[in-house]
């Protein structure tokens, strides 16, 4: 730009009112939108205070430029000239007072005064304009680099000189730093061509269509992308003439979204490594609970003990128990236990003196309620909760089930019961009147006459419930069906049949009301401590004759037996010989609970107590037995630790490809990654493993039927829909079997329906795949190959070739891996072909792959029995590794395509699904070699459980010669027999602050 190329020219002297301004001599000539500088300036400097200096054009009067009050007055300037005419602002104090004018135009020509006022003085110069108007076509924009934060919209700048009209150009929007020139908005034909841009800007660009007759082709792109940085062409064609200009959007910040996810990513992260160490790094994790899976019977006005045990390192001075009564409508006080006494007062009166503490076994942590004269409104649940310092710490819970009973059977309410009346057939040859009637009150409850029944008598609370069962009336048998069983139904019911007015028959049945007692879930304990087996008689026992046994199923031996009045300690099996006992005190009262000390995992079981009590000459025998089920259990607090860690991180991972997709809007890579995070606690729970396997190729699928028309754009239609109806019935399947509380017959169909779908939705997962992707014919070649394989892969190895052919477990295996290994070779062959012209193929062959080992995995479950080695390493590798991988992955991605416009991957579903597949091809392994995996799992456990006895008892026997050493030392030869072993057979319930309580009860075992 040549700015003073006129300033050389000769001037005039201007004189007027004592100031002398200096000017051009001629007309300044120039071109189309250069820049000029007008001249006037003094000879002296003149004193800044009170000068004034105005441009102005002659024709018409326009406000140039001015300056005054020691200011340039910019805002009163006309808008034509705004930012395009400048001072020399620096040399205005030296007496120069010229104008620039910039990007001169046609309506530029014409004539300038100079004006210049200095206290009392002033001048004037007049300076002419004269435009080149030779056609010409200037490009230009900014030169510096455009910084933006992701999310936000820039502008990128493209200014036209040129008198060419809009009609004959045609400007393009280019990236030009990819491998090829990237249209990102075009302008021809006097419009916006925004179909013409890539996919990547569509609905992001647009022009200021206001200012497009000004010259300004200024593009704003909205929400920027990592992606978007870099290097912008704006390039102008205009008959024989073009110009461009580029524009540079460098330096990217972080968007808010941007930064929410690396914060998610890192919560992720760190919550599955907080979770992990929280789990793992403890002392005990599992404990063992009790399930009683016996369910007592007791009638009304009798007693019932309901079991509630405290662990002994709950056993404090501040210790509370609460037994509570939970109905729908109410909650309860039946008993407390606080301050280190029995609270009556505080029992709601309908409890007082009938639910009471086993005041003397209060000391060893038994704190079962014994509730006396039962009745109908004692029905509920019951909870016993402890609190020490009043926090929560351990509960049991009973429930009282009201029902009907009648000749030993308990039905429940609601439910249907037959009351017997059978006659002899001699006497069907004559007409029968039969009638049923309650005898206490003497309601017909039914009446059968003159060949049929009679319902318009019966009394109206037993309309449409009592009737009798037709089809065996022939036999005589008059037999009463009473239905929808009510607390009312409590009474006689007699059977009174008549001939010709005689009674030759009657039947009394009695239904009475009782309850059904049925202990649920205690709190874990843990591994280590010690627990309580309960088992009661709802009475005392007589002790002569009593034999009391407790037996493990898996075991041969006894856990533990009391005979002849003593506890057989000799006949114990070895591995419970100082671990378990009798509270022999207590035996009289009906209590035969069992204490365990030092709970181990190999003490989970069922244990089976039995109570014979020989009595008379003859040995008659009087025998109860209940049946007590250990089942190892993760401890609540480590259990809603396990909860966190399969929910916590894989939800925060889910928001933060959620926000991913946002940010950046790859639809296919959020769709697939997002799936697979919301159902990863489902296969970490081993629940729905295969939830998800088609859902990625919906989106893809539906969007592409749209650009096919007849018969092709139908079936892709109608196979969109059934996918999507077949993964909807598995999924309710799965639900069905998680939730377990469904009728069999419900949960039989949805299985079924579940079976149906599984072998169909590979054929519809194929077919839609290759409509949608353009490859129809292949898609029903592979239909016919297709079945063949499912076969194989469904086939009952276990039943056909274990069973009938007699082949090893090896031998099965074996061949059954090399043929899925083939099966899916040629599954994602064909996904391959149909894939091959996809731009993110890469993407989608590791989720395929991914998807393709689900297959398998499944298959083999319904191919084999089979059982899955929990091991601690690969559940901890599904749930921290998998994630801390992924969210580290995510964050480097965002990190890179943030700073250099570029990730390291382009596509996270190739970081997501391939160590997803890692750690289901763990599982996968796990489950079809666990036949060798187990024993040697076994054999390892047992070598370090051998280990550590050996080294126990050695540190035992090491200490005893210590003892033994010492007391030789200390102690007469006198009292050196004194019975040691009984110094050890006394095992303390409670902690050191309790042991003034220790229990006398507690039989020392010899």
């Amino acid at each position: 730009m040549d700015l003073l190329m006129f300033i050389l020219m000769t001037v005039i002297p201007v004189i007027s009112h004592g100031l002398t301004l200096h000017g051009p001599s001629g007309p300044l000539v120039a071109p189309l939108g250069s820049s000029v500088v007008l001249p006037c300036y003094v000879d002296k400097p003149l004193p800044v205070e009170d000068l004034g200096v105005e441009w102005r054009k002659t024709d018409p009067e326009t406000l140039v430029h001015m300056f005054q009050d020691g200011e340039i007055q910019a805002e009163i300037q006309d808008q034509d000239y705004q930012d395009r005419a400048h001072f020399f602002t620096d040399q205005i104090q030296h007496g120069n007072f010229s104008l620039r004018l910039d990007n001169l135009r046609a309506e530029d020509e014409g004539q300038y005064t100079c004006t210049v006022h200095s206290q009392e003085e002033s001048g004037e110069t007049m300076v002419e304009i004269k435009v080149d108007n030779v056609e010409h076509l200037q490009v230009s924009g900014l030169s510096r680099s455009i910084s933006a934060s992701v999310g936000e919209d820039v502008t990128l700048s493209c200014s036209i000189d040129s008198h060419i009209t809009l009609e004959d150009l045609e400007v393009s929007w280019m990236k030009t730093d990819e491998d090829e020139d990237i249209v990102v908005l075009l302008y021809q034909n006097n419009e916006a061509s925004p179909e013409a841009s890539d996919e990547r800007y569509t609905d992001r660009v647009e022009f200021f269509t206001d200012e497009i007759p000004k010259g300004n082709f200024s593009l704003r792109l909205k929400s920027v992308r990592t992606e978007d940085k870099g290097v912008y062409m704006c390039e102008v064609f205009a008959g024989g003439l073009s110009g461009n200009t580029t524009a540079v959007l460098g330096q990217l910040g972080f968007s808010a979204l941007h930064i929410m996810v690396l914060i998610l990513c890192i919560s992720a992260s760190g919550s599955a490594l907080l979770l992990c160490c929280l789990i793992y790094c403890r002392p005990t994790t599992k404990g063992l609970i009790v399930h009683n899976s016996s369910i007592l019977n007791v009638h009304l006005g009798s007693s019932v003990v309901l079991p509630c045990h405290v662990p002994p390192h709950l056993l404090t001075k501040d210790l509370k128990v609460e037994w509570r009564k939970t109905t729908k409508k109410s909650k309860t006080l039946v008993h407390l236990y606080e301050d280190g006494e029995i609270q009556a007062e505080k029992q709601h009166e309908d409890y007082k003196n009938r639910a009471n503490f086993l005041t003397d076994h209060i000391k060893q942590g038994n704190f079962s309620l014994r509730l006396d004269k039962l009745t109908a409104e004692d029905v509920g649940q019951y909870t016993c909760t402890v609190y020490g310092k009043k926090e929560y710490m351990f509960s049991a819970k009973s429930k009282l089930t009201l029902k009907i009973l009648m000749s030993g059977k308990f039905i429940p309410l609601g439910g249907s019961v037959d009351l017997p009346c059978q006659v002899d057939k001699s006497l069907l040859e004559n007409s029968l009147k039969v009638e049923w009637r309650r005898a206490d009150s003497e309601t017909l409850v039914h009446l059968y006459e003159d060949g049929k029944s009679r319902a318009d008598q019966q009394h109206k609370d037993y309309h449409k419930r009592a009737h009798l069962l037709k089809k065996k009336i022939k036999d005589g048998n008059f037999s009463l069906h009473l239905k929808k069983l009510r607390a009312g139904d409590e009474g006689v019911y007699r059977c009174k049949v008549y001939r010709d007015q005689d009674c030759v028959h009657t039947t009394n049945t009695e239904l009475k009301l009782g309850l059904t007692v049925k202990h649920s879930h205690h709190t874990p304990v843990h591994l280590g401590s010690s627990m309580v087996l309960p088992c009661y008689d709802n009475k005392p026992s007589t002790m002569e004759g009593l034999k009391v046994e407790w037996r493990k199923k898996d075991l041969k031996d006894l856990v533990h037996l009391y005979e002849d009045g003593k506890s057989q300690a000799d006949k114990q099996q070895q591995d419970y010989q100082d671990k378990a006992y009798f509270f022999t005190e207590h035996l009289k009262d009906g209590n035969f609970s069992l204490r365990l000390d030092k709970l181990r995992a190999e003490d989970e079981g069922e244990y089976t107590c039995t109570r014979t009590v020989y009595s008379g000459l003859y040995r008659n025998r009087s025998q109860f037995s209940t049946k007590i089920n250990l089942v190892l259990k993760l401890l609540d607090t480590v259990f809603r630790l396990q909860m966190l860690l399969v929910f916590c991180p894989n939800v925060l991972m889910f928001l933060a490809f959620v926000l991913w997709g946002v940010s950046e809007g790859s639809l296919f890579e959020t769709v697939s990654c997002c799936a697979l995070y919301f159902l990863r606690p489902l296969m970490l729970l081993w629940t729905a493993p295969y939830i998800n396997n088609f859902s990625v190729l919906f989106k893809s699928a539906w969007d592409k039927s749209l650009n096919y028309g007849g018969f092709e754009g139908v079936m892709i239609i109608v196979l969109f829909v059934f996918v999507l109806l077949f993964n909807l019935i598995y999924i309710i399947f799965l639900l069905v079997r998680f939730i377990g509380k469904l009728s069999q017959r419900i949960t039989l169909i949805f299985g079924v329906l579940a079976g149906i779908t599984f072998d169909v939705l590979p054929s519809l997962q194929f077919i839609l795949l290759f409509f949608a992707f353009g490859s129809g014919t292949g898609g029903f070649i592979v239909v016919a190959i297709l079945p063949v394989f499912l076969r194989v892969a469904r086939y009952n190895w276990d039943s056909v070739c274990g069973q009938q052919m007699g082949c090893s477990p090896a031998v099965m295996r074996s061949v059954y891996l090399t043929l899925m290994i083939l099966i899916n070779a040629v599954m994602v062959y064909f996904y391959i072909i149909a894939l091959e012209n996809e731009k993110d193929r890469v993407g989608w062959a590791c989720m395929i792959a991914f998807l393709q080992l689900l297959w398998a995995m499944i298959n083999f479950t319904w191919s084999f029995k089979w059982d899955l080695p929990r091991l601690v390493a690969v559940y901890v590798f599904g749930s921290v590794g998998v994630v801390l991988l992924n969210s580290v992955a995510l964050m480097i991605e965002l990190i890179l395509k943030t700073v250099n416009g570029e990730g390291v991957m382009g596509d996270m579903r190739i970081a997501v699904f391939s160590t997803e597949f890692i750690f289901i091809l763990f599982v996968m392994v796990l489950m079809v070699f666990e036949p060798w995996i187990t024993p040697c799992l076994q054999s390892c456990q047992k070598a370090i459980k051998s280990r550590r006895a050996a080294a126990a008892a050695a540190r035992s026997k090491k200490k005893e010669s210590k003892n033994a050493a010492a007391a030789s030392d200390e102690t007469p030869a006198g009292g050196s027999n004194q019975n040691t072993a009984e110094s050890h057979e006394m095992k303390p319930l409670m902690d050191k602050q309790n042991q003034d309580t220790q229990p006398d009860s507690v039989v020392t075992q010899k």
